[in-house]
């Protein structure tokens, strides 16, 4: 069983086009999806049905939940594009999305947006992780949220876990888990990369070999411009993909 683990695709039409091409080349068998569909980019419709037709089992983003709740939006351009999504989901997709929990859990892994603890919190550092390992006991914790693709890696010392962290900055990624071992898994984000590579990120989990295949793949960023020009949405937002922030 190989498990495809996508996260942030934030209406990105084009780069999520892209993972699904190069995924489906690889080969997987069922899809984890970490949350965030819409929000940023003007495609959420789209990812939306898509994920849908994937069977994609998912959890909620802050950017969809405040899309079913936009009345906690205090007004700016993230609620303007959640709202203007919000005007074009499918009854489909939108009782798709309402379907979606908080959190996944199995006897293998834990699958979350942000932390654990907190599905809003950022695990971006050290101490974040630490406390994200403590709110958790399964072997893998999936998460995105960050839009920073790597991995946390965790084993058990005399004062709590030893954690060392690992970037996924290449075309391809690996590492394998050793058998006493934890891991955070962040794939990284389909639709707007924030660690300077402007490549979309995804990744593949084998839980029988208990490793992890993470990838970066580039992406049509004209297509990307033209349907935010088409739009009206911000070209700043075309422009923080191009240098991947």
């Amino acid at each position: 069983m190989r498990y495809l683990l996508l996260s942030d695709i934030h209406g990105n039409l084009p780069a999520f086009r892209a993972v699904m091409e190069d995924a489906l080349r690889r080969g997987f068998d069922r899809v984890l999806f970490l949350g965030d569909a819409v929000g940023y980019y003007p495609d959420g419709e789209a990812v939306l049905t898509a994920l849908r037709k994937l069977g994609a089992e998912a959890v909620l983003g802050n950017h969809d939940a405040w899309l079913l709740a936009q009345e906690f939006l205090e007004g700016g351009l993230i609620a303007e594009i959640l709202a203007w999504q919000a005007e074009r989901l499918s009854a489909e997709n939108l009782a798709y999305l309402k379907g979606w929990p908080w959190q996944r859990k199995t006897e293998a892994y834990h699958q979350v947006h942000g932390s654990p603890c907190d599905p809003f919190v950022y695990v971006d550092d050290l101490e974040p992780a630490r406390e994200a390992l403590s709110c958790s006991d399964r072997p893998w914790i999936f998460f995105g949220h960050t839009h920073l693709a790597g991995v946390y890696m965790a084993i058990e010392g005399p004062k709590g876990p030893w954690i060392r962290y690992k970037a996924f900055l290449e075309e391809e990624n690996t590492f394998t888990l050793g058998p006493k071992a934890r891991a955070l898994v962040n794939p990284g984000s389909v639709g707007q990369p924030r660690d300077g590579i402007p490549l979309a990120g995804y990744a593949i989990w084998d839980p029988e070999n208990r490793r992890i295949e993470a990838y970066r793949i580039p992406f049509d960023l004209l297509a990307v411009r033209r349907r935010i020009r088409e739009e009206g949405f911000p070209m700043a937002l075309y422009e923080r993909l191009r240098v991947g922030r």
